[in-house]
């Protein structure tokens, strides 16, 4: 523990399968198929002391070559294997036994199918007809005085086109008071290269006005403008808090009322700026250019981001971007398909009341002070909750939810332009952060309500199975929870520990922890029957199972978890045992 504490210290001082909920399979059989699983994708030539994550994951991808264009992470594959389950009850299902919300998924996917290409000049028309938008883009340069690039901004926000010019959330005390936090954008992610095949693809698709620039060369306006945007320092961060009727900016002012309409703006409503002097740099540098083309650029960014979001190979991610936008929906379909996931959570819900114990010993057991009262606090009164839906009538509560979400055949980009818009609107709510759902499948904690909560499509191999061993399910799912549950840790930016060192702390007490609890409940006799179960010969190999099965989870195509996997695995006591890792004994932390 005092390793432990000295790692704390050092950190401040340096700044795929279908699940089957029956019992038919036998779970002797499952549980040899899922070791050679796992066993089956590491690459024996490298280090495991050195390079644990490559020597996990480095042949995963090779091992799901199959659907290698439909996912690239353990949590997209979950996410993958538990639509192809939803769309099949889509298909089966006959129309009229499904509620109202059901129908709409559905309607929604269909009319997705339907459009196999993305046709831009398409969902601008659909914006003129719906939404009344009047591109800049489409008018001649001559007629451009009544554009408006703050109206513009905020048309765009509200489906989903957010962190341009400005980063902008809210944070809700309570349901109807908040504060509005306006920040600096992460430019170097936002502002991707257009190529000149892509410019000439927009040209050719989009019936620009004549004597109306091209859109090469509008770009080179554009590229020029960007870098002056990156040139906004970082530095010198310093957040004010104003009412509404005292920013600084008209446009400011202008753009959040569009936003919010001005039904919903209160003179006296907090706006917080979080970054002072960007804010004034923006504003100097927005006053150097006119009102249409800033609007032309807005649009070419806007376009191009709905473009990138429409990449589609198949009707696995129509049906993806359906459950994104309609969580509550496919978790409900799911729930119906797998009804005896009911029975599993007395067992999930010890699994996670023993990691939060073990979290909340280790961590104060270190008396550091590093580490916040805040956190030990969230500890004491944190919550599972196993599925994404409310308490009560499911049916019921959720064909109200979706009520005012009208969706119509045959008209992908009119239902998609509605499923942004109403994703909008949960997200500026106060329980936002309830609905939040990726891509991928994982823990998700919902500061509101201080709940881990764990979608159902969490719960099927290789994370979970009813028939796993307790070593799997410890190994893999505990371990997960326990790194959800480090998303209640508070990150400071400026003094105390940042999200970097926050990650290193989660990544390592999360693996001891479930390392921990259950090896020290683990007895003899069940350490004899997992070595004639798996065909093992000592404590050591059923260890390095453990490891394994628990770097597995992590495994993705990019490699993105190497440097923190490999931190944990070096600083951890338990693991430079098991692999015998020699040289590492000297920084061992636990």
């Amino acid at each position: 523990m005092k390793l432990f504490v000295q790692l704390l210290l050092f950190l401040w001082t340096s700044m795929v399968v279908a699940v089957v909920w029956c019992h038919d399979e036998n779970p002797e059989a499952l549980n040899r198929k899922h070791l050679h699983t796992i066993m089956n994708v590491l690459d024996k030539s490298l280090d495991p002391c050195t390079e644990f994550y490559q020597y996990v994951c480095s042949n995963w991808l090779d091992n799901h070559k199959e659907y290698s264009d439909q996912y690239h992470t353990v949590g997209e594959a979950l996410k993958f294997h538990g639509n192809l389950e939803i769309l099949e009850y889509l298909e089966k299902t006959p129309a009229d036994n499904m509620p109202e919300f059901v129908r709409a998924l559905k309607t929604f996917h269909g009319s997705c199918v339907e459009r196999e290409v993305f046709e831009l000049e398409e969902l601008m028309r659909t914006m003129e007809k719906e939404e009344k938008i009047t591109w800049a883009l489409l008018t001649p340069q001559d007629g451009e005085q009544g554009f408006n690039w703050p109206s513009t901004l905020a048309q765009f926000r509200k489906y989903g086109f957010n962190d341009m010019f400005v980063s902008y959330s809210r944070k809700f005390q309570d349901a109807t008071t908040g504060v509005t936090y306006l920040n600096r954008p992460d430019y170097e992610e936002k502002f991707n290269y257009l190529n000149s095949y892509q410019l000439n693809g927009y040209n050719e698709s989009i019936p620009l006005p004549e004597g109306t620039m091209s859109f090469e060369e509008l770009w080179k306006l554009v590229d020029r403008f960007e870098d002056k945007l990156r040139e906004i320092p970082r530095e010198n961060v310093e957040a004010r808090q104003f009412k509404f009727h005292e920013l600084p900016y008209d446009w400011l002012g202008g753009y959040l009322t569009s936003l919010m309409h001005p039904q919903a703006v209160d003179e006296n409503m907090v706006i917080s700026i979080d970054n002072v002097a960007y804010m004034e740099a923006l504003d100097k540098l927005l006053k150097e250019y006119d009102q249409g083309f800033l609007c032309r650029y807005l649009e070419l960014r806007f376009l191009n981001y709905m473009e990138m979001a429409n990449k589609r190979h198949s009707s696995h991610e129509c049906l993806t971007t359906g459950t994104s936008f309609m969580p509550l929906a496919g978790e409900w379909i799911y729930g119906q398909l797998h009804p005896k996931i009911a029975s599993e959570i007395p067992k999930i819900q010890q699994m996670f009341e023993n990691t939060v114990r073990n979290i909340n010993k280790t961590l104060y057991g270190t008396k550091s002070p590093l580490i916040p009262k805040e956190f030990f606090r969230q500890l004491e009164t944190m919550q599972l909750k196993i599925g994404m839906l409310p308490e009560g009538n499911h049916k019921e509560l959720l064909e109200n939810y979706y009520s005012g979400l009208k969706l119509q055949s045959h008209d992908y980009y009119g239902n998609y332009l509605k499923l942004l818009e109403f994703h909008y609107q949960l997200e500026n709510a106060e329980n936002r952060k309830e609905f939040k759902y990726d891509a991928e499948i994982a823990p998700i904690y919902v500061e509101t309500s201080n709940t881990l909560q764990l979608p159902l499509g969490l719960l099927r191999p290789p994370v979970y199975h009813a028939a796993f061993e307790d070593i799997f399910k410890q190994s893999s799912l505990a371990h997960l929870m326990a790194m959800g549950i480090f998303e209640a840790f508070p990150v400071e930016e400026n003094g105390g520990l940042d999200a970097n060192h926050v990650q290193k702390i989660a990544g390592l007490t999360s693996l001891h922890s479930a390392f921990e609890i259950f090896f020290s409940s683990a007895q003899p006799e069940e350490i004899l029957r997992y070595q004639t179960l798996f065909q093992l010969t000592s404590l050591e190999q059923i260890k390095q199972i453990f490891f394994i099965n628990a770097i597995h989870q992590q495994c993705e195509w990019y490699f993105n978890n190497v440097e923190r996997v490999n931190f944990v695995i070096n600083n951890l006591s338990d693991f430079i045992e098991t692999f015998d890792c020699k040289f590492n004994g000297l920084i061992k932390m636990f």
